[in-house]
């Protein structure tokens, strides 16, 4: 994207207010000036209030709005104005975008491109290590580094639900939907449906097929990066990382376990971990 190195953190920091607005340690963190470059101060400088951020009626503003996130627009359209050559900012700003896409498309980059990944690596690694006869399997194996995340996305969806919003009048399963009505469509859910995974409460990285992402060998995908047209556009690069992260863990580093309950981040949307104490055995 461009993004200066000495800005990165405010990228985290927009997640952490996007995605944590339920968790008192991300909804009300202040933000961190020092080392910003001229831009990212300039951006701080507009960032709203807590008081502007409740309506006359004393309801709270919609904490992914555009109003909310004005710092982080601000950013956008000041980063858009000299973007690094060749960077994905400079794609976008070459591609005749209008400028409510721009603003949509950076927020996804910034937000969606890094919390889901920053949720699903720590889910995965308490996942594993809840399950020590799998991670000694893997220790023993690394080969079985594919499977063992498609079981961890599986069982630990970073995202837990997301709603959609109905376009045509629809039935859907003996339930008659209307346009403009709202869906939710539960990832957590879907994935342990026992219709589709057998014993699917078991963390079991053989029910997937290593040589295949997402493909399981009863022929059934978990949907934790989603369906249809819809699908994730980064999942095959989410897989890269986690694969690589899983991998060191069981090969680079000493044999770990849990030293303590970890802290969860407080949201019904995600489903994170602020913090996974470990300790080498």
């Amino acid at each position: 994207m461009g993004v200066p190195d000495q800005d990165r953190k405010l990228l985290a920091g927009w997640a952490d207010r996007v995605i944590g607005y339920q968790d008192s340690d991300h909804a009300e963190a202040a933000a961190d000036t020092s080392g910003l470059s001229a831009l990212g101060r300039a951006a701080v400088a507009v960032r709203p209030r807590p008081e502007d951020l409740i309506r006359p009626d004393g309801r709270p503003v919609n904490p992914r709005s555009r109003a909310a996130l004005a710092d982080m627009f601000a950013y956008a359209h000041g980063l858009a104005r000299r973007p690094a050559p060749g960077s994905v900012l400079a794609r976008m700003v070459d591609g005749g975008l209008t400028e409510q896409e721009f603003e949509t498309t950076f927020f996804l980059f910034a937000v969606a491109g890094n919390e889901t990944l920053r949720n699903g690596v720590p889910g995965g690694l308490h996942t594993l290590l809840a399950h020590p006869e799998e991670y000694r399997r893997l220790r023993a194996d690394p080969s079985r580094t594919p499977a063992v995340v498609e079981e961890m996305l599986r069982y630990w969806p970073p995202v837990i639900d997301f709603r959609r919003t109905v376009t045509h009048d629809v039935e859907l399963g003996g339930q008659r939907l209307r346009r403009g009505d709202k869906v939710v469509v539960y990832h957590a859910a879907a994935n342990r449906d026992p219709a589709v995974f057998a014993d699917p409460d078991r963390f079991d990285p053989d029910r997937f097929d290593p040589g295949r992402s997402g493909s399981g060998r009863s022929g059934h995908e978990h949907v934790s990066f989603g369906d249809g047209p819809h699908f994730c556009l980064g999942a095959q690069l989410a897989r890269v990382q986690m694969r690589a992260m899983v991998r060191e863990v069981a090969t680079g580093l000493p044999e770990l376990e849990p030293a303590g309950e970890p802290v969860r981040l407080v949201s019904n949307f995600q489903n994170g971990l602020k913090s996974l104490p470990v300790r080498v055995r």
